[in-house]
């Protein structure tokens, strides 16, 4: 369940939910709200007392106490989270959505080999060339300016929609090394002062995407024939120059992962599940 709060949407599992460790259930609830956990198991406390010897008779008494036992114990185990937030840097710039028009490629013919630095390209086509090499610069920030993506820094997935139309994505990846590197300094460096606490690590950033119709024989789908994952091909931006994508050569980085799937075989676990 999500609540919104002003202009966010927070997911109440962040909160307060219930994970099932091995044969019991654990509490595990945000240490904002550790004092009301604290309470509740007071006011148990008081509750059984009241109950069992002043109210009610001696033998529901007893089964009630053993009852508000097992719930106080179930209370008494909540492992209690603390947030930390890494927020990706946003674009110093205005981001113009409407200047991403389509996607550009420059596919070989498939009889010459990818070597000797001839490969496939492709990348976001923008209507105008300053703004392309602004914000894919941008985009090459993700892989700290570098020219090779080995580690996926960057995220390329295309999406095959419902409608005969497929999105692209374009974000950084949540799991680069010096991020996960900065969660694991920040929770050795919080050891004592949220001791017996567990680190909930959140990453705050942009995602893009554009739609664009399928069509047969588009450069699209010759590139999903042609250039197989895991192979290297140059991801660089285009710009359009009488109603043709025109490649920006010195921006390309050279990429080796992309990912492509129906929007029915995503799952809740993947950034694009939610974007559409």
């Amino acid at each position: 369940m999500k609540i919104k709060v002003g202009n966010w949407k927070i997911d109440s599992n962040t909160l307060v939910r219930v994970e099932w460790k091995k044969y019991y259930p654990k509490l595990i609830v945000h240490e904002k709200y550790e004092k009301y956990v604290k309470w509740t198991l007071r006011a148990l406390t008081v509750i059984g007392i009241l109950l069992s010897f002043l109210i009610l008779p001696y033998e529901v008494g007893i089964i009630l106490t053993f009852i508000l036992f097992f719930i106080g114990r179930f209370f008494e185990k909540t492992l209690f989270e603390y947030s930390v937030m890494i927020l990706q840097p946003f674009s110093t710039f205005e981001v113009e959505y409407d200047q991403w028009l389509t996607n550009g490629y420059f596919l070989l013919n498939p009889e010459i080999p990818k070597e000797n630095g001839y490969l496939n390209y492709f990348g976001p086509a923008y209507a105008e060339k300053e703004y392309a090499i602004k914000f894919f610069k941008y985009i090459k920030s993700w892989n700290l300016d570098e020219d090779i993506d080995e580690d996926n820094n960057i995220c390329i997935s295309f999406i095959l929609e419902e409608d005969s139309s497929y999105s692209t994505f374009l974000y950084s990846n949540p799991k680069r090394k010096w991020i996960n590197n900065m969660f694991n300094e920040y929770e050795n460096a919080m050891k004592v002062e949220k001791y017996g606490k567990s680190q909930q690590s959140t990453l705050i950033q942009m995602i893009y995407w554009n739609n664009l119709k399928i069509s047969n024989g588009m450069f699209f789908t010759k590139f999903l024939d042609q250039q197989k994952n895991n192979e290297n091909f140059f991801f660089a931006p285009f710009y359009i120059e009488n109603k043709q994508p025109v490649l920006i050569d010195e921006l390309k980085i050279l990429k080796m992962d992309y990912k492509v799937k129906h929007r029915k075989e995503l799952t809740k676990t993947e950034t694009e599940y939610y974007y559409k």
